[in-house]
């Protein structure tokens, strides 16, 4: 019998072991599951490239005005001041050198009937604006001209001759600001005299060469002021002459000057740095994807890869904030692909 119960015994004491054995064993482990891929879809949208160019903010570029009347400089304008059409811009002996408006400069005397030009066109053109009534031809100097050319000189308190000589008047394209005033009083009438520029406020960029091109007359853009508010703004002008500056790197570089107009409110600043923005490539209405979803091919190219794990070989057109254009059979609005961000 006792045998009996120690048989027993050791039978649930071996069975308690194979159970307590069985029971604490861990489970194998479970193969780890890949994650799924991030996929985005491929969207139809517009894609447009910029560029930024640094530019200044101003009065534009600046114009050298020079004196064509022998005679003693009696009168010059304070730097900042401001001359309108039929204003003095100077003075020889006591005489104004007034303000017209153009962009043909007087290269003779002006006093017999009969003479025909560009240069006749504009002592014409601005002694209409002036109030005075002419007749006659556009570009034709008439007894009627010269009549109103002697009432405009005793209004103004001159000789009344009659007659415009070419050192009479300044013409320029409107209503100037000086600059700055290089002659001194007591000096010759004649040669370099001062800086201008237009009245407006406006940007002055100086553009590598390589990258002018992208500036045309006319073209809009946006000017990024000093606090980072944004302005609307024109080109005016892009110069055909290439002037070298240094770079950041004290390197010569060969750079364009181009002339910015603002028609937006640059608010209360006068002068300062600023950036200039335009557009330089449309793409309307294109399919995209983020530049992460291309894959290199080993044979050249790229493909995008789908949810599926198909490669879908694509021709890739503008880059732009991020997105790339793509094109090729099989590539649709919605389609989603992998891409690694």
């Amino acid at each position: 019998m006792r045998r009996w119960l120690v048989a027993g015994v050791v039978a649930v004491i071996v069975t308690g072991g194979v159970l307590a054995f069985t029971w604490t064993r861990p489970a194998p482990a479970q193969p780890e599951q890949p994650p799924a891929p991030h996929t985005v879809a491929v969207v139809k949208t517009d894609l447009t490239d910029t560029k930024e160019f640094k530019a200044t903010l101003g009065f534009g570029a600046a114009q050298e005005v020079t004196g064509r009347r022998a005679g003693t400089l009696t009168w010059l304008p304070a730097p900042g001041s401001a001359v309108d059409r039929g204003q003095p811009v100077y003075k020889v002996d006591n005489r104004p050198v007034w303000l017209f408006f153009g962009d043909t400069p007087l290269w003779r005397k002006l006093d017999a009937p009969g003479l025909k030009g560009p240069d006749v066109k504009i002592v014409k053109d601005n002694l209409a604006a002036l109030g005075y009534k002419l007749g006659g031809a556009a570009d034709e100097l008439t007894p009627a001209t010269i009549d109103a050319v002697k009432r405009w000189q005793k209004a103004e308190k001159v000789d009344q001759s009659g007659a415009v000589e070419a050192g009479d008047v300044v013409v320029l394209n409107g209503k100037l600001r000086v600059e700055s005033v290089t002659a001194k009083l007591s000096a010759s009438g004649e040669g370099p005299l001062m800086t201008v520029t237009a009245t407006g406020k406006a940007v002055a960029a100086s553009v590598e060469a390589r990258q002018a091109e992208v500036f045309t007359k006319d073209l809009k853009v946006i000017v990024v002021l000093p606090n980072g508010t944004e302005t609307a703004g024109i080109v005016r002008s892009v110069s055909t002459e290439v002037k070298t500056e240094k770079d950041g790197n004290g390197q010569d570089t060969p750079v364009v000057a181009v002339d910015i107009g603002l028609e937006g409110d640059p608010g209360s600043f006068d002068s300062g740095p600023v950036r200039v923005r335009l557009t330089t490539t449309a793409r309307p209405g294109v399919l995209a994807v983020p530049v992460t979803a291309l894959l290199a091919l080993r044979e050249g190219g790229y493909a995008v890869q789908t949810a599926t794990g198909q490669l879908v070989a694509v021709k890739t057109g503008l880059f732009a904030g991020g997105l790339v254009e793509i094109s090729g059979g099989g590539v649709t609005e919605g389609m989603q692909v992998v891409t690694t961000s």
